[in-house]
This record gives structure tokens, sequence and C-alpha cells, in this order.
């Protein structure tokens, strides 16, 4: 067994610029214990003298060299492409990093046995480089109804290996080159930099390639050196057009059209379209100087849609209130919760019984414990308050004193300062 030879893992890194972050990543990638490792610089038009470093320093290092800006799918495309070309075993991989990163010596050991054991492409958890205990991504989905990318941010006790991932990130992922060969490289053409990731690896799925995250190495990011990030609020002209069209901006629309064009279900595509036009002419009007001339607009055309929301979620809140009525009776109205917003105020300062503290329940000669143990009292979210669980004190030897309770806990006046006293002290809870 000691005569196989290992499977090649090429170690692809597009860079453009940030030479001192391309120097730190070839010598993490050469102090693995895992070889043999090719690493491949796949130099998108640098001109901080990347190229010539790189030849100096890592002669061994294979340097591929373009005059224009490639952006990150174009490098990671010919990276990928050049070791199609190199590989020599059925088993290689290509490892996709990119130099803001960093590695302990483990990694491609650990990832290359995470995905002979899965038969997967593996990514690893990755974390903030300025404080390696926050999860940045533990698994990355995508939710094609509200087409956002939710990504898992914690791991189980135990837990090792998540496969049920939609997509991989194209920082550290390992890939075998069987999976490329069968899907196709990175398409530069249609994603030059931001998607092409989640592009490629959803293709990677679509061809029935698994794909993984392995729990058992981190790899850590320098998340301060992203592009464009989608900002809120008011903004200038120019800030929002290059939020939306700037091939830098993660929420470019052209890219997202493009991806969602060959990626969603069908039955999202067309309104996840819609979304993106909206979300575009939303951008323009309403957070650039121009609000003050939209904004009205935008009352009056959404006005009617606004109503009949209203009306729908009033005739939910009042069909809840009926059948909560057809089950608890009058106790319905121990659960001001439930009453519909419409007559919510009216009803509880009319009708329902308010907040009660231990000095209302001593007044009256009661003991706490055991209204709370018969059930008459319930806890409220704040210590040392409580409310009536039901009304119903019939066959109650006590019921007199029970019925002065309710009325000291209905009086408007009286009710009014506890409920006041009780949000009080609900709100400093919820501020310790």
């Amino acid at each position: 067994m000691s005569g196989i030879a290992k499977p090649t893992v090429f170690a692809v890194i597009p860079v453009f610029n940030r030479l001192h972050f391309t120097r730190d990543c070839i010598l993490h990638l050469k102090a693995q214990r895992y070889q043999p490792i090719k690493i491949i610089v796949a130099d998108g038009g640098s001109t901080d003298g990347t190229v010539e470093a790189i030849r100096t320093e890592h002669p061994d290092v294979a340097m591929l060299v373009s005059d224009v800006e490639l952006w990150w799918a174009g490098a990671m495309a010919r990276g990928i492409a050049y070791a199609l070309d190199e590989s020599q075993g059925v088993d290689d991989c290509v490892l996709m990093m990119n130099n803001d990163t960093q590695i302990a010596d483990d990694y491609v050991e650990t990832l290359m046995r995470a995905a002979k054991a899965h038969d997967s492409a593996v990514g690893a958890l990755v974390v903030d480089s300025r404080d390696a205990t926050k999860i940045l991504d533990a698994g990355e989905y995508i939710d094609w109804d509200s087409y956002s990318f939710p990504v898992k941010s914690s791991v189980a006790v135990g837990e090792k290996f998540c496969d049920d991932v939609d997509v991989l990130p194209g920082r550290g992922s390992l890939v075998p080159l069987k999976m490329i060969r069968s899907a196709g490289n990175v398409d530069a053409d249609m994603l030059p930099h931001y998607l092409a990731d989640y592009e490629f690896f959803c293709r990677l799925k679509r061809y029935g390639c698994r794909l993984g995250v392995c729990y058992e190495t981190r790899i850590l990011a320098h998340i301060e050196e992203t592009g464009i990030v989608p900002s809120i609020g008011k903004s200038s002209f120019r800030s929002i057009w290059h939020e939306t069209f700037s091939r830098r901006s993660m929420s470019n629309v052209v890219d997202h059209w493009r991806f969602v064009e060959r990626h969603a279900p069908r039955q999202f595509s067309a309104a996840i379209r819609r979304r993106l036009i909206r979300r575009v002419i939303a951008d323009f009007t309403l957070r650039t100087p121009l609000r003050p001339i939209f904004l009205p607009a935008y009352w009056l055309i959404s006005l009617p849609w606004r109503i009949a929301a209203v009306i729908r979620a009033q005739q939910r809140m009042f069909s809840c209130f009926a059948v909560a009525i057809r089950e608890r009776g009058i106790d319905v109205l121990c659960a001001p919760q439930k009453f519909p917003g419409l007559i919510r105020l009216p009803l509880y300062l009319f009708a329902a019984p308010g907040p009660l503290s231990p000095v209302d329940l001593a007044r009256h000669g009661f003991n706490l414990d055991e209204l709370l143990a018969q059930g008459l009292l319930r806890t409220l979210s704040v210590d040392g308050w409580y409310a009536f669980e039901t009304l119903d004190f019939s066959d109650r030897h006590d019921a007199a004193k029970l019925k002065r309770l309710f009325w000291s806990a209905w009086n408007p006046v009286h009710k009014l300062a506890n409920t006041l006293t009780w949000r009080k002290a609900l709100q400093k809870k919820a501020e310790a």
C-alpha cells in the first residue's frame, strides 16, 4: 500500500494585488501535513508586483498571468483548467482558496479524509480571523421562497459533518476533479465575481454531486476584506448605483438575475425576478434624495393593499377570538392577547381584569401559592405579577371574596396603574 501514490491536491488561489495575503496563504499551504499539494496562483492583473514577487520567492508555484482583470471567477476558472490539464490521478482534487484566509497544518489532510469518507465536495467551518470563537459559516443554504441565503452559525456538540447544505463557499472548499469533469468549470462568463461559487456548487449538486461541511477543521477568514456589502437606509445616487451594478457588489442585480435564471426552481423564478425589479426601483426612489417626491406616491399606490391587509388580519383575529370564546367562554377575558386589535383597548379597559400584585392579594386575604396551585391565577412574565386564569367561581366557598378580588382587578383606575407598573418592570427585564 505504501507504494500507491496519494491523490494530488491542486490549491488554486485567485489573486488581484494584496501581495501580503498571497504570501501568507502560500506559506500556510506549504506547511500542510498532506502532500502532494500543487499550488497554483491565478493572477487577475495585479499591479503591486505580485507576479514578480511570487515567481522569485516561490519558483515551485505555478503562476498563471493575465494582462486584464479577471475577477474571482475568471482567475479561479483558469486555475481549475490548469489543474484539469495537469492531473494524473482519478482521485485528484482542487482546493479553492482565497488568499485572505488562514488554515491549520492539518486542514487539507482533514478535508481529504472527509471527502473520501462521504464521497463529496467538502467545505470547512469558517470562523472570524479576529475572533476564532465566532462562527461565520457552518453551512450555506438558499431559501428560494424568500430569495435569501441563510447560513448555519452553530455546531451541535459532537457534530462532525453536515451534508444537507445547498452550496459551499469558494474559499477553502475541496472539490474532487471528477465532479468538475462531470459538471463543468466555474462559469466566469456568466458570473465574473459574486455568486460564481454558488452557481458552481448548485451545478455540481444538480449533477448529483454531494456537498458537505466538515467541522473537524476550520478556516479563518478576514471578513473585513470583503467587497461592497448591501447597506440600509438613506444613501446617495452614487452609492446605490454601485450597490446595484458594481462588479464588487454582493447585491449586483444583473448577477442575481442570471443566477436565478439558471438555478431557481420554476415555481419561484418569476416571483424572484419581480422582487429584484421592485428592489432596484425602491432603492433608487426611496433611499436617495428622490424619497420626498416618491414616498407620497408609494403611499397612495399601496394604500388599498395596506387597507386590505389590515382588514384580512383583523378578520383572522376575530375568527380566532370567536374560537377562543367557544372554547373558554367568559374566561377569554383573562387572555387579552387574544383580543382583536380593533377592540383590544376598550375590551381590556371595560371588561377584562388587570394584573395583580402580592399586595392586592394580601389586601383581600388570599394565599398566593394556593391560588396558583388551584389554577385560579397564573404568573406573568415578570416576577411579582399575576393574572386571573379563570373567572368561574361558582363552586367555591370563597366565591364572594374572589369576586371582590376580580372587581378590584377590573377597576379601570387600579387596572391602569398596575398595568403601567407591570409594563415598566417588563421593559427593565428586557433591557437587563
